[in-house]
């Protein structure tokens, strides 16, 4: 589902097929073994069009794509009967949706991208930070202070620690770590044929391959560390574009387009006051024609 997303996003900004990769991690767990399933994923900033060049894609408009993700997610559980459409229509309602995606953390050389592998192979504690109390039967957890817990060394009994830990064994034969597009098993298999992907694919990779490509020496392959691509990016126009066609996939309605004549649409306002947009709902309300899923309560 995720690497669907980011390529139809690549895909509708782009206005193109465009070839890209993906490894995703998930992780149930948080800091001090709380339950707190997420993703962690190493994806391109783009990919290769039908030519073989690289168009640079750079995230943008995180705050859309964050919606768009809850949404596709809602939408799944509601086509498989796992949630109901009132109780689907009820989360769109809630204030701290749950869903967040950051992108802070930015790969720019192989050290900082083993350092990401590893962080998203990591298991659910390390050995490191706990301490076993067998008089007492209970097992320290030592960490950096936690914002959550609001604090750095917290105490399990043991049965409860073992609890804790072992919610976190995935169940026998889930893979926990995927690989998608050009770095699945299959795709990565064929590098040698695509020289537009084997020129940038890693040193590790040049080295093991340097007999099949005729060189000996891997630095003379172009890498990604040292490419300039602001000038090959689209502009901002594109993008907003693009959330705006994603955004009506998952709506089933494009929001651009009038809903009585079919006639488009632009926007010639936009109303952040919350007084102003408290007026418009309760009059909504009054006439009978709330947005979907909002709760009237929420007004008062």
């Amino acid at each position: 589902m995720l690497f669907a997303m980011i390529s139809d996003f690549y895909r509708a900004v782009a206005g193109s097929e465009i070839d890209t990769g993906m490894v995703i991690a998930h992780q149930t767990f948080g800091d001090m073994l709380r339950w707190n399933p997420h993703f962690h994923a190493i994806l391109l900033e783009g990919g290769f069009d039908e030519d073989g060049t690289f168009v640079y894609l750079p995230f943008s408009g995180l705050a859309k794509m964050t919606e768009y993700f809850r949404r596709t997610v809602l939408r799944f559980f509601t086509e498989r009967k796992l949630i109901s459409k009132q109780f689907a229509q009820n989360m769109l309602s809630w204030k701290h949706s749950g869903f967040s995606i950051d992108n802070s953390v930015r790969i720019l050389d192989e050290i900082s991208r083993d350092s990401l592998a590893q962080y998203m192979a990591r298991p659910p504690i390390s050995l490191k930070k706990i301490h076993y109390e067998g008089f007492k039967g209970r097992v320290l957890f030592h960490t950096h202070y936690n914002e959550y817990f609001k604090e750095n060394v917290h105490i399990f009994d043991a049965c409860n620690f073992l609890a804790e830990l072992t919610q976190h064994i995935p169940p026998r034969g889930v893979q926990l770590i995927r690989r998608y597009g050009l770095y699945s098993s299959r795709i990565k298999g064929a590098w040698e044929s695509m020289p537009h992907v084997a020129e940038r694919a890693p040193t590790g990779w040049k080295i093991q391959h340097e007999n099949q490509m005729g060189t000996s020496d891997p630095g003379d392959f172009e890498t990604f560390e040292h490419t300039d691509f602001s000038d090959d990016s689209p502009d901002t126009r594109s993008y907003k574009k693009a959330w705006a066609r994603l955004l009506s996939k998952v709506y089933e309605i494009d929001p651009m387009v009038c809903p009585k004549c079919g006639s488009g649409m632009k926007v010639i306002a936009i109303i952040q006051e919350k007084g102003e947009i408290k007026r418009i709902f309760r009059h909504l309300v009054k006439q009978g024609r709330p947005p979907p899923g909002f709760d009237p309560a929420s007004l008062n």
